[in-house]
């Protein structure tokens, strides 16, 4: 026999036996594997999955992360901790791609690796990890959400204002909390390093030095500018609110470069917040709405800051004129779309004292004066155009006497304006800028007009005529043993008309 012949033997040979090894691995696995249910040995974490269908598994891992979402995580950040349930976490568990995992263990790779995969685990346990994450968005979440609990924040030094004297508050040296590390050190720890029991996780902070300090407050004691407006005409809804919205700027303090939003300060608008339904612009007509009024507080906060000359990066003028203050020199908030926004240009602290008394509204801004002595200034209106309310618009009332009518809305006329500020030296003009051009729409008188005819108002009258005897004679039938209950409800009435 050749050399040629025996190589092609021995090849056949080799052949013929790893075909049968490759059988044999085959026949093994698919043993194994056939009953479609996890391998025995199989673990995800501590759960023993083996034998289990996808679904049981999925069931066994929901029962055991109830168990881990009662566990505790504590968010360490020097002396102070702070406790959080797992639950409360925001934590994402991916069960599904564990028990995946946990399946494919002998039945993913060639047949080989299988073959091993399944001797392997009649020696040894196969676990798949659970995997665990959270998001950068969820771990930022968490930890502004317990900043109070986890640092003393730094506070810079501020005033009260009581009695007409002014108390320095002295600033607090404080930590910050390094954000974007101690995300990372959350994210990390959490997805490497915890094992699903009680678990602690350090922050990162950081020493943060007030900016401003008692002593940068001690010259905050000249008034820039003050402005008062009257209210006292108002229904009693509105004067709340006026006296509500005043009291949620006072005591104010804006340091250098800050803008305050005034409708963020005061907002929102509801009872909750201490709001009453009053008259507001809206569409032309005035409408009952909770904070009704809240414009006087910002207009006459406006009127003060121009006197102070700060810097005003946000305003904007009544879709119609109001009566308390001159034509361009007011300042509407409305939802998100009409604010007044202003800013300390100045290089020193301003502190703003808002005051409701005898019906007026005041506020006054303190800071330091740096202007010259000998300069003043002035705010004049100049009247630019205007424009007739036009012709009435009437609405027929069936209910009214034929030819009575009922104002509901007076007339408005419209405006276009300006605000110019004057400047004197010495008492002389020096110079006039424009601060401002305004619009404001005309509307028309709004008038309910009477419809019914006099017989059919001669019959009205009858009808609640007999109906008030009728009530009358119910009224004496009951009224020995309703007294009290009708005392009561009198009183519930007198506050629903009041308010």
């Amino acid at each position: 026999m050749n050399q040629r012949k025996k190589i092609g033997i021995g090849i056949a040979a080799i052949v013929v036996v790893i075909a049968a090894i490759l059988v044999f691995m085959s026949t093994s696995v698919n043993s194994a594997t056939k009953n479609g249910r996890i391998l025995s040995n199989v673990f995800v974490d501590s759960v023993n999955v083996g034998g289990m269908s996808k679904e049981e598994a999925e069931d066994a891992l929901e029962d055991y992360l109830d168990t881990v979402e009662e566990k505790k995580i504590e968010l360490k950040a020097d002396q102070k901790t702070k406790t959080i349930a797992v639950k409360d976490m925001g934590i994402d568990f991916r069960e599904e791609k564990a028990v995946k995992e946990a399946y494919g263990v002998g039945r993913e790779g060639n047949i080989v690796s299988r073959y091993f995969a399944v001797r392997k685990l009649k020696k040894e346990a196969h676990v798949v990890k659970l995997q665990a994450s959270i998001t950068e968005a969820q771990a930022e979440k968490i930890l502004k959400n317990n900043e109070k609990a986890l640092i003393v924040k730094t506070q810079n030094a501020s005033l009260t204002r009581k009695n007409g004297k002014f108390k320095i508050i002295d600033e607090v040296e404080g930590k910050t909390i390094v954000y974007d590390k101690s995300v990372s050190t959350m994210q990390n720890a959490i997805a490497d390093q915890w094992d699903k029991d009680n678990f602690a996780i350090k922050i990162s902070v950081k020493k943060e030095e007030p900016k401003y300090k008692a002593e940068d407050l001690k010259d905050v004691t000249d008034v820039l500018g003050t402005y008062a407006t009257s209210y006292g005409s108002s229904g009693y809804s509105r004067c709340r609110n006026v006296e509500n919205g005043c009291s949620k700027i006072n005591g104010t303090m804006l340091y250098p470069g800050e803008t305050l939003s005034v409708y963020k300060k005061v907002s929102p608008f509801d009872a909750e917040n201490g709001y009453y339904k009053a008259g507001s612009y809206s569409g032309g007509e005035v409408v009952q709405t909770y904070g009704g009024g809240i414009c006087q507080v910002s207009t006459t906060l406006y009127n003060a800051v121009l006197r102070s000359e700060l810097k005003v990066t946000e305003r904007s003028n009544h879709s119609m004129v109001v009566n308390y203050v001159p034509l361009s020199a007011d300042a509407a908030i409305a939802g998100t779309h009409k604010d007044f926004k202003f800013k300390n240009n100045t290089k020193t602290p301003i502190y703003i004292e808002g005051e409701t008394s005898g019906g007026m509204i005041r506020f006054t801004i303190y800071g330091k004066e740096t202007r010259a002595k000998n300069r003043t200034i002035e705010f004049e209106s100049k009247t630019i155009s205007v424009s007739s309310p036009g012709k009435d618009i009437e609405t027929k009332d069936p209910t009214l006497a034929e030819g009575k009518r009922i104002v509901t809305q007076s007339a408005h006329t419209g405006y276009t304006a300006e605000l110019w500020k004057v400047i004197y030296i010495d008492g002389k003009e020096k110079e006039r800028i424009k601060v401002n051009s305004s619009h404001y729409n005309s509307s028309p008188q709004r008038v309910r007009v009477g419809t019914k005819k006099k017989e059919e108002e001669k019959k009205t009258t009858e009808e609640k005529d007999k109906n008030e005897q009728q009530g009358t004679t119910e009224q004496k039938t009951t009224e020995a043993t309703t007294a009290a209950t009708t005392a009561t409800q009198s009183n519930k009435n007198d506050n629903d008309t009041e308010e």
